[in-house]
């Protein structure tokens, strides 16, 4: 009887050790548990923080990007405008230096004309203005003239005096008319300065 009692006492205190040692057990295991929790939410807390990092250096990226572009277009806008004005500024150039060269032809028709007819003009007053001096048809007395290349009725009656005293009418007829683009008789004579002088300088009309 005695040996079963305490065979009884030995088993129930093996009962409540391993009682005890199932509550300690599952009381580390609560605490392991806690402290996993704490952990993840430390751990989604700092994702948390990350993402919303990425998410204002994404958005400052963006940003950039689009400024960037912008830049690229406005770069790429001025670089065609530069090119433009370059294309304009050469041909503004070549126009210019045609001009030039047409000016210096005219300038030298009315220079061989002066000599061959006695035809005097102001060649720095053309194309705007027809101002110089001719001789009378005996010769004795100079007859000087001054009309706008817009006064028509002013030209008809220089181009009648220069028909009086000049066998060269004609070349004097066109030249005028090439200085002056404006001219409505331009419309009817397709000539360039350089085509207008064919004078024999060796003529005896030429030699007055």
């Amino acid at each position: 009887m005695a040996q079963q009692q305490f065979d009884i006492n030995k088993r129930l205190m093996t009962m409540l050790k391993n009682e005890m040692r199932a509550g300690e057990q599952m009381n580390a295991c609560v605490k392991q548990t806690t402290k996993v929790r704490n952990n993840v939410a430390s751990v989604n807390e700092t994702i948390e923080k990350q993402k919303r990092a990425y998410e204002k250096i994404n958005a400052i990226t963006l940003k950039r990007r689009k400024d960037l572009e912008a830049c690229e277009a406005l770069v790429e806008a001025v670089q065609e405008q530069v090119t433009a004005a370059k294309q304009r500024n050469d041909a503004m150039q070549e126009r210019l230096a045609e001009m030039r060269k047409e000016h210096n032809q005219y300038r030298g028709c009315v220079r061989v004309l002066c000599a061959a007819t006695n035809i005097f003009m102001n060649a720095s007053e053309l194309p705007t203005k027809i101002k110089g001096v001719t001789v009378s048809g005996t010769g004795d007395q100079w007859l000087p003239f001054d009309v706008s290349t817009s006064d028509l009725k002013g030209l008809s009656m220089l181009w009648n005096r220069i028909q009086c005293n000049s066998p060269y009418a004609d070349k004097w007829n066109q030249l005028l008319q090439v200085g002056n683009p404006e001219s409505e008789r331009q419309e009817n004579v397709n000539v360039t300065a350089s085509s207008i002088v064919e004078i024999d300088l060796t003529s005896p009309q030429s030699q007055r």
